[in-house]
């Protein structure tokens, strides 16, 4: 991984983790945003030992990621509907951010490791 895929991690782990402890989101985001993080510290040179399971971990934290934002964006999209206020315009501007990186992602993903999803 390099330096912007840890950081996007870092930033939606932490995302998911303010809107669980806030009460913006279920208290159940915590566990994506734990593990995001954990894919983003594999990077740094202390972690050797969670760099083995962030490995493994990367593709179905990426994908968990892609569904719970793709889910946002569209709640926010019909919040929208009923009232604009700019903070929820703010939100789905941020998760629609956070699901075109990921799709982006993924797709690259796939495209380096090859893996047929036929």
């Amino acid at each position: 991984m390099n330096k912007s895929i840890t950081i996007l991690f870092a930033i939606i782990g932490i995302y998911w983790i303010v809107s669980s402890l806030t009460q913006q989101g279920s208290p159940l985001l915590f566990i994506p945003g734990i593990l995001s993080l954990i894919v983003a510290c594999s990077q740094l040179p202390i972690t050797s030992k969670i760099n083995q399971y962030a490995e493994k971990l990367f593709l179905p934290v990426l994908l968990y990621n892609l569904v719970l934002t793709f889910y946002q964006v569209y709640f926010s999209s019909f919040a929208l509907l009923n009232r604009i206020i700019g903070i929820e315009l703010g939100i789905f501007i941020l998760n629609l951010i956070f699901t075109l990186s990921l799709i982006y992602l993924l797709l690259q993903t796939l495209r380096r490791a090859r893996i047929d999803i036929s």
